[in-house]
């Protein structure tokens, strides 16, 4: 179906980002199953935490706009996910599989974060109120995500080295 108007594009990118968080939250289970940094695990297991609350906020912007929750395939997620994924069963050692662990995680915050400013700047222009406080909650918590991500990778690749 077309697209042929701004509330509709809002709504087909909410649902884009809506699967891509089920797809991200799914693959950050398997990424703690098979990290080995005690640390990484535990940034892991709070980031997929805070993923659920997105996922329920995200239900509350659907329902704020009078719309059913809906997931439209996510090709960006799918893409990162696969790139991950693959990058883990070639890792010849624990380090190096975390390091690719750790740099997937990084990619899917930074996709997320571009994402969720799209989202902000679609729902400010048309006046979503409770939208845009919602959206920006979960986009803050990305930005962090990705900090903490950030600050990481170098002490996991002097562990790989």
């Amino acid at each position: 179906m077309p697209i042929t108007n701004s509330r509709e594009k809002f709504v087909h990118e909410l649902a884009d980002i809506y699967d891509a968080e089920h797809q991200f939250l799914e693959a950050m289970e398997k990424m703690h199953d098979n990290a080995t940094d005690e640390k990484l695990g535990t940034m892991l297991e709070e980031h997929m935490a805070q993923t659920r609350e997105q996922i329920q906020k995200l239900e509350q912007v659907f329902s704020s706009i009078d719309e059913q929750p809906k997931r439209q395939p996510c090709s960006g997620a799918k893409g990162i996910i696969e790139e991950g994924s693959k990058a883990m069963e070639e890792a010849a050692t624990d380090e190096i599989r975390d390091q690719f662990i750790v740099g997937g995680a990084t990619k899917a915050e930074h996709y997320e974060m571009v994402s969720y400013a799209d989202l902000i700047e679609g729902a400010e222009m048309l006046k979503m109120r409770k939208a845009v406080k919602l959206l920006t909650e979960n986009r803050q918590q990305e930005v962090a995500a990705a900090r903490k991500l950030e600050r990481t990778s170098p002490r996991l690749a002097k562990a790989a080295a």
